[in-house]
């Protein structure tokens, strides 16, 4: 399987928060509004580690061991940055459904 080296950045910020909301299934303009939603939420509520774990980690398709070794970082701290930014951006999109 090829995997193709992204960066976060203003034009391709939604892929990851895409890959993140694909688990519900809702109408299309909702899944347009959390995916904009998530694109800025981790743009400006996640660290730069926690962006870099989540990017290599689903967009990159990285393990975190290998994720690990790249940053010279613990197993268990790229788990906790991944888990971390998973749980701020759970909490981002559970406030916008709720607020709807």
């Amino acid at each position: 399987m090829r995997h193709d080296r992204l960066y976060i950045d203003e034009d391709n910020s939604d892929l990851i928060a895409y890959h993140l909301y694909l688990k519900g299934e809702s109408n299309r303009p909702e899944r347009e509004r959390m995916k904009r939603i998530l694109a800025r939420a981790i743009r400006w509520e996640l660290t730069e580690r926690q962006r870099s774990c989540l990017v290599k980690h689903y967009l990159e398709g990285m393990k975190m061991k290998d994720i690990a070794k790249d940053m010279g970082l613990s197993k268990s701290t790229v788990s906790r940055h991944i888990s971390a930014a998973e749980h701020k951006l759970r909490k981002v999109a559970s406030y916008y459904q709720r607020n709807n």
